[in-house]
């Protein structure tokens, strides 16, 4: 019998669609860009800019699941083994679910991400229709091309090279990690402030949750292996306004950004769990052992 002391992985998370909701699955493959089927869709306006729920909270509404292969039943979409990209079906209050193909062919869009400009394949006028009344705002549903050079940048890297590395459509690093620990560190400080509500891993967004760590222990971290990958920790994640919207509701608030304030504020900004690259495609495993290889300087 294993320690229960020693760091495992909790749970894996992919978010099909940047700023959507996520799906946990039980497998999470990785190729060169990070997860497989993360962040490989993106919302635009009209120009091509990203659409994301810190200017439209109701795109948090938007549920995907995965077009389950033909041999497997539709309900067990949710945990298949992630590590081909499929079709997706999107889900959304008030409207129908809507089937959407991973586009092939038809001209190759260039879509603007942060400071990006990325080559995108449209997901066509049904989709955007769809997203647009969802949203209540013209949109288009786009996929990153399998050529896309969106590249990694060193901060996101640790110590791993990131020259000639790619990334998709996430804010800058291919996988964030976060400790259970360091949710239930923040949810004891809010109850202490007479806060009810309860913040769950999806305010946060991770891929990784990592359990068996004390509170912000994933801080301390360089270099760990889970599973037979290796992963270097980058910089600490930012966080914005788009940890105060509730993920069932869409709603917002100054919870739980105005506690993490003040006491994750690190030159400026409010960090919260941490930015992570891996050496080389593998898998990770829900359940896997965390080896810590190497502590940050102190």
């Amino acid at each position: 019998m294993t320690s229960p002391s020693v760091p495992r992985v909790s749970g894996l998370f992919v978010h099909p669609i940047k700023s959507a909701a996520a799906i946990a699955v039980q497998t999470l493959a990785l190729d060169d860009r990070g997860a497989i089927g993360d962040r490989r869709w993106l919302v635009v306006d009209p120009t091509g800019r990203q659409i994301t729920a810190r200017d439209t909270p109701r795109l948090a509404l938007v549920r995907p699941s995965f077009v389950a292969p033909s041999a497997v039943p539709s309900t067990a979409s949710a945990t298949l083994p992630l590590n081909v990209d499929t079709d997706l079906v999107v889900h959304a209050p008030s409207v129908q679910p809507l089937v959407v193909e991973i586009p092939t062919d038809g001209p190759v869009c260039r879509v603007s991400i942060w400071d990006d400009i990325v080559d995108a394949l449209d997901a066509g006028d049904a989709s955007a229709e769809w997203m647009s009344r969802v949203l209540d705002r013209p949109a288009r549903l786009m996929r990153l091309s399998d050529h896309a050079r969106r590249p990694l940048r060193a901060k996101y890297a640790g110590a791993l090279p990131y020259h000639d590395r790619r990334v998709a459509f996430s804010d800058g690093a291919p996988l964030l990690m976060l400790g259970h620990g360091s949710i239930d560190a923040l949810n004891d400080r809010l109850l202490e402030q007479g806060e009810q509500a309860t913040m769950t891993v999806a305010r946060f967004r991770p891929n990784i949750l990592l359990s068996h760590i004390g509170a912000h222990e994933e801080d301390t971290w360089a270099r760990v292996q889970i599973g037979n990958v290796d992963l270097a920790i980058g910089e600490p994640c930012s966080r914005c306004v788009m940890i105060t919207l509730d993920p069932e509701t869409a709603e917002g608030g100054v919870e739980p950004l105005r506690t993490l304030a003040g006491y994750r504020r690190q030159q400026g900004s409010v960090m919260f769990g941490m930015n992570a690259t891996h050496a080389e495609p593998g898998t990770l495993r829900v359940g896997d052992e965390v080896t810590v290889r190497e502590l940050r300087a102190t």
